[in-house]
């Protein structure tokens, strides 16, 4: 059964402001806190190629006011501010391969950005609750399963560092500006809205891209790799949650699911939501990619579950079949660019 739309009335008349508002998880955030009764903004840079479009806020239950610029913009970011109650700070961006190749700009958007918004945010609007994504890859890899908050931190990518390196940079604030700012770690996200046309932005779309055109799927190496998913709403729910619970200010949650499904697994999964047409196969790691590979990983997420409240609604097999009709329903995301 494919889940009902999300709606988060806890916060009823707050104003929110999304980061990356245009994008895949902020996107789905925007619409959900707009149906629960929120004054919703979003700021996207619209970087290319990064997945951000304007459609990804069709059909909101209340207008969503968008502006176009960088997070560190103070022009741009004064006025928004100046009425935020709760900054849901989701920019960013995640190709690992490309952070690598150009990683100067991955240094850009994930780190000088996101500290030019604290700063702003410090200066204009202090009192303002802030949740930050971050991500898994900080833990590189994993020296135990599943990997808790205690796990140390060891990027192997550029990505990871930077990632690394915002999210202490928002609980270092919290810490020495007194600010109530939470982080959570993030593991593989799927769902609606995701950007299926480009590389580098996870496996998962590009399993579910070639489920649709019925096209084969390669699986890296042996396709026995852990991985947990999860479903955007689920991913929702935790970032509302962690902005109602005064616990979590200055702290850093992991995000995760209690299944956690071998690659091929995932890959034969996907194919057959969408029908069956897509051959899974097996092939060898490339070069670039096996030299940042960080094998296994499954993540602890009693932390969110105790401090939270959360825990994962939704189990992958759903999770595929509601992506899955999505995307047949919106058949533009297999032309975007």
């Amino acid at each position: 059964m494919a889940p009902d739309p999300l709606t988060c009335p806890e916060l009823r008349g707050a104003s929110c402001l999304v980061t990356g508002g245009l994008g895949f998880i902020g996107s789905n955030l925007a619409l959900a806190l707009a149906a629960g009764g929120a004054r919703v903004a979003v700021v996207d840079a619209l970087v290319p190629h990064h997945g951000g479009d304007r459609r990804n806020l069709d059909g909101a239950a209340a207008p969503i006011a968008v502006t176009i610029a960088d997070i560190g913009d103070r022009g741009a970011m004064t006025p928004l501010l100046g009425e935020a109650d709760v900054v849901f700070n989701v920019a960013g961006q995640v190709s690992h391969l490309e952070s690598m190749t150009d990683p100067l700009r991955d240094l850009d958007l994930n780190v000088r950005s996101h500290l030019a918004l604290l700063e702003l945010v410090r200066e204009l609007r202090p009192g303002a609750v802030v949740v930050h994504t971050s991500t898994r890859q900080v833990y590189g890899r994993p020296r135990y399963l599943p990997v808790d908050e205690d796990h140390p931190t060891a990027p192997v990518d550029v990505n990871g560092v930077d990632k690394l390196a915002a999210e202490q940079l928002h609980l270092l604030y919290a810490a020495v500006h007194d600010m109530a700012i939470s982080a959570l770690r993030l593991t593989n996200v799927y769902g609606p809205r995701q950007s299926l046309m480009r590389d580098g932005l996870g496996f998962l779309p590009v399993f579910v891209r070639r489920a649709l055109r019925g096209e084969p799927i390669d699986v890296y190496g042996d396709g026995r790799q852990l991985r947990d998913c999860l479903y955007v709403d689920d991913v929702v729910r935790a970032l509302v949650l962690a902005a109602v619970t005064p616990d979590s200010v200055g702290q850093v949650f992991n995000l995760g699911h209690d299944d956690a499904l071998e690659l091929a697994e995932i890959a034969r999964i996907v194919a057959a939501g969408a029908g069956g047409a897509s051959e899974v196969s097996l092939v060898p790691w490339p070069d670039d990619l096996v030299r940042i590979d960080i094998g296994s990983f499954w993540g602890d997420f009693s932390k969110a579950k105790r401090v939270l409240g959360w825990a994962p609604e939704i189990g992958f097999g759903a999770g595929i079949a509601a992506t899955i009709a999505f995307y047949r329903e919106h058949p533009w995301y297999l032309s975007s660019i």
